[in-house]
């Protein structure tokens, strides 16, 4: 398995996977409109594709920002992270989770901010994002809304709410 930026001939694929990984298309049609917005960037869209070229998991990293007085710094924003229904558990999530790390630092964002299971998470050393002063613009569960600080970078004066691009509002 290698992980990669997706191509253009993915998406089809990348479509399906987030069909089978989720309840319902949602975040499918999430990804085709971030995609459309400034918040997308091609170099923190991932696949995992399998030896035999079947694209087995995706993550997206987007851009996003802090409401703040007098500025609104970026922050990269995880979401979706998927993988066939046929292929969980077998390390798929970690390694893109591990590569969109890589890719952030690169980038050289200040941090990532995910809504997901703490317990996964925190093995890639996301934490609370109140822990920084990080607010989610609607209400959440605490326990499952973290950010990690990317080490070249410091989240400290980050406080604020984070303002999602534009899809993630629209989506019911």
């Amino acid at each position: 398995m290698k992980i990669r930026l997706e191509k253009y001939v993915d998406r089809a694929s990348i479509r399906a996977l987030l069909e089978d990984a989720f309840p319902s298309p949602l975040e499918a049609d999430l990804v085709e409109k971030l995609r459309e917005t400034e918040a997308y960037l091609p170099e923190l869209a991932l696949v995992a594709e399998l030896e035999s070229g079947e694209v087995a998991g995706f993550l997206l990293l987007t851009k996003a920002s802090i409401a703040q007085e007098k500025q609104n710094p970026e922050i990269l924003v995880l979401a979706p992270l998927a993988v066939l229904t046929s292929k969980k558990h077998q390390g798929i999530g970690s390694k893109l989770v591990e590569a969109g790390i890589t890719s952030a630092r690169k980038a050289r964002f200040p941090g990532i901010s995910v809504l997901g299971h703490a317990s996964f998470y925190s093995r890639f050393g996301f934490q609370k994002a109140k822990t920084y002063g990080i607010e989610a613009p609607f209400p959440v569960d605490e326990e499952h809304w973290m950010v990690l600080g990317l080490p070249e970078q410091n989240l400290e004066g980050l406080a604020g709410k984070l303002i999602y691009p534009q899809p993630f509002l629209e989506m019911e």
